[in-house]
C-alpha cells in the first residue's frame, strides 16, 4: 500500500521523516509531498514544494518575493489539493497522514477533503482540541484529528509515541477491506434528529427489509451538507429528508445551520426526494440562561446542558415553508411533501409542552398554496414519529422511486 505524508519540510521535516520510517518498516510505501515555502527541506520529498508551487498556477521563487503570506499559503493549498487528487485518480492513495501546526493542518487537511469518504485520513495537529473549532479543517470528511499534546517541534517522548500511533493508525486504516456486497445495495438518505429517532428508525427498518442500504445524517448543519456532497457524488440514489432542522437555524440565527444551498442536491441530480418537516418546529439555542430576551417568554425545553428547543412561532414556520416550497419547486425529479397533521417532533404533539397548533397548521398552510403542481403535497392524520407516518412516507418514496 502507498501512503502519502504530507508535512512542511522545512519546519516538520524530522516528524515526517520519522513517520516515513515507520511505515517502511510497517511494510508499506510511503510517499512524502512538501507543501513548504521558506526555509530548507530536511529531508528528501518525493513531491517537492516547487511542484506544489507549479500545480498551483504560481511559481515557488515567485511566491517568496512577493512577501504576501496569504498569497503563497492559497498558492500552496490549491496545488496541493490538486496533486493529491491526481494521486488518487492515478491508485496512489491508500491513505494520507499529515502532521503540522495551525498553517500545516490547513493544508493537509484541504487536500484530505478533496479525497473520498472512506480514504484514511490521519491529521497530526497542534491545533486538535478542544480550543478550537474543527469545522474549517474537518469538513463533511472522515478525518481523523490527533492532538498532538506537545509542539511539533522536533522527536521526544511525547512525539514519538503520538507520530508512531498515527502511521500505525493509517496503515491499519487502509488494511480494511472495502465491503463490496453491502455497496451494491441502492443507497438511501434520512435526515434523522434525536427528536424524530422513532420515525427514523421505523422507516430505516422497512427499506432496510425491502433490500434497500439506509444512511441517516443528524440535522446538525454539517450533516446536510454531507449528505448533499454525497448526493451530488453519484453515491446516494434516494432521500428521505426527514428532519430538516437545519434550515430553521439557517433561517432564525439557530446553533445549527444549513447551508445556503441546503435541498438543491437531489433536485440537481433528478433522484426521488421526500420531504418532512420533521424538526423544523424548534430552534437551537444554548443554556436557558442565554436566551435572546425575545424568546424567554416561548415554550421550551432543555435539550442537553448546553442546548435548549425553543419552540417556532406561526409566522417562522411559515418562513420555514417557503423556503421548502421554493428550493422543491426548482427541482428536478420526482418529490413530495408528507405533513403529520399531529405534530412534528417528540414533544410537539397535542398535551406535550412544544404542541402549538397554530404554528404547526401555519406551515402546511403556507406551503400548500407555494408548492408547484408537479411537488406531491400528501397530509397523513398522525404524528411524525407514529408508525403511520412511517409507513405513508416508505410508501410514498416507493411509488416515486418507480
Amino acid at each position: 500500500m502507498q501512503i502519502v505524508i504530507i508535512g512542511t519540510l522545512d519546519t516538520k521535516g524530522v516528524e515526517v521523516g520519522f513517520i516515513r520510517d515507520k511505515i517502511l518498516r510497517l511494510g508499506h510505501s510511503p510517499l512524502v509531498v512538501d507543501p513548504g515555502i521558506l526555509g530548507q527541506p530536511a529531508i528528501p520529498a518525493d513531491i517537492s514544494r516547487e511542484e506544489i508551487a507549479e500545480m498551483g498556477g504560481s511559481e515557488l521563487p515567485v511566491l517568496i518575493a512577493s512577501g504576501d503570506k496569504q498569497l503563497c499559503q492559497q498558492v500552496m493549498i490549491d496545488g496541493l489539493v490538486r496533486v493529491i487528487s491526481q494521486l488518487y485518480r492515478q491508485g496512489r492513495v491508500d491513505g494520507v497522514v499529515a502532521v503540522g501546526g495551525a498553517q500545516g493542518t490547513a493544508m493537509a487537511t484541504a487536500a484530505m477533503r478533496a479525497l473520498p469518504v472512506g480514504v484514511p485520513k490521519v491529521m497530526v495537529s497542534t491545533v486538535a482540541c478542544g480550543q478550537t473549532t474543527f469545522g474549517p479543517y474537518v469538513g463533511t470528511k472522515d478525518i481523523a484529528m490527533i492532538h498532538s499534546v506537545a509542539d511539533v517541534l522536533g522527536l521526544n517522548r511525547v512525539t514519538r509515541r503520538l507520530l508512531a500511533q498515527a502511521a500505525a493508525a493509517v496503515v491499519a486504516m487502509a488494511s480494511v477491506p472495502t465491503e463490496t456486497a453491502v455497496g451494491e445495495k441502492e443507497l438511501v438518505a434520512i435526515t434523522q434528529a434525536g427528536i424524530t429517532t422513532p420515525g427514523v428508525m421505523a422507516i430505516k427498518e422497512r427499506l432496510e427489509e425491502l433490500g434497500f442500504e439506509v444512511i441517516a445524517f443528524h440535522c446538525n448543519g454539517i450533516g446536510g451538507q454531507a449528505m448533499e456532497g454525497l448526493i451530488r457524488e453519484g453515491v446516494i440514489k434516494g432521500v428521505i429528508d426527514f428532519s430538516p432542522h437545519e434550515i430553521t437555524d439557517l433561517l432564525f440565527g439557530g446553533l445549527m445551520p444549513a447551508a445556503p444551498d441546503r435541498m438543491q442536491a437531489a433536485g440537481a441530480m433528478g433522484i426521488p426526494q421526500v420531504v418532512a418537516p420533521g424538526a423544523t418546529d424548534i430552534r437551537l439555542h444554548g443554556r436557558p440562561d442565554e436566551l435572546p430576551a425575545e424568546l424567554r417568554n416561548r415554550a421550551c425545553v432543555q435539550h442537553t446542558p448546553t442546548h435548549t428547543h425553543v419552540r417556532t412561532s406561526p409566522e417562522e414556520m411559515a418562513a420555514v415553508a417557503r423556503f421548502i416550497a421554493e428550493r422543491l419547486n426548482q427541482a428536478g425529479g420526482l418529490r413530495a411533501v408528507l405533513i403529520p397533521l399531529h405534530g412534528f417532533s417528540m414533544l410537539n404533539r397535542p398535551g406535550k409542552v412544544l404542541y402549538d397548533e397554530a404554528a404547526n397548521r401555519a406551515f402546511w398552510e403556507t406551503l400548500e398554496p407555494l408548492l408547484s403542481p408537479d411537488v406531491e403535497l400528501i397530509k397523513v392524520e398522525a404524528h411524525i414519529n407514529d408508525r403511520p407516518f412511517a409507513d405513508a412516507v416508505v410508501e410514498t418514496f416507493l411509488r416515486l422511486r418507480g
